[in-house]
């Protein structure tokens, strides 16, 4: 069951408690999922910062989540998993302002992606938010698929800004 779309999101950090939730989100978002093993590495890296978004009534009562590195000055956002259900009420753009919030708020002043080629919605929701393409990586991924890459500087954004819906709450 999925919740209204209008439910406010709510976004936290996530922890290892949350691995069996992440796992299932990975599964059902991605060809190739990462591990429980990698991502207990990324709940338990001090550098990394992984958050998890529910709405009320949402399947498992988790809708997405998105992982970010964050080291000096730049953030790299490494993935964004929405529950197939919940897909197209802006849950993505929520997780990413929030992480791209707590990365300036740890002094990041740029955030890289990569994205495949060929993902459109992936790369409109990322242009939506003020990323610019960068350049491309051939090969990229194990089956051969280019990434484009992607960067956002935080600095003009102030953190809070970035591509937030009209009249929305800040992340």
């Amino acid at each position: 069951m999925s919740a209204a779309p209008d439910a406010a999101p709510s976004i936290r950090r996530a922890g290892t408690a949350d691995l069996r939730a992440l796992v299932a989100l990975e599964a059902g978002s991605f060809e190739h999922p990462w591990s429980a093993a990698l991502l207990r590495t990324e709940l338990e890296s001090p550098h990394s910062v992984v958050l998890l978004a529910c709405r009320p009534g949402a399947a498992g009562g988790v809708s997405g989540y998105a992982a970010f590195q964050i080291a000096a000055d730049e953030a790299e956002l490494l993935r964004v998993a929405v529950h197939p259900g919940e897909r197209r009420r802006g849950l993505g753009a929520d997780l990413v302002r929030a992480g791209i919030a707590r990365a300036v708020a740890r002094g990041a002043a740029r955030c890289f992606l990569e994205v495949r080629t060929n993902n459109r919605p992936a790369i409109e929701l990322y242009r939506r938010l003020g990323f610019g393409e960068r350049g491309r990586r051939s090969d990229y991924y194990a089956d051969g698929a280019d990434a484009l890459v992607m960067a956002l500087e935080l600095a003009d954004q102030g953190g809070l800004r970035i591509g937030r819906r009209s009249g929305g709450p800040p992340s």
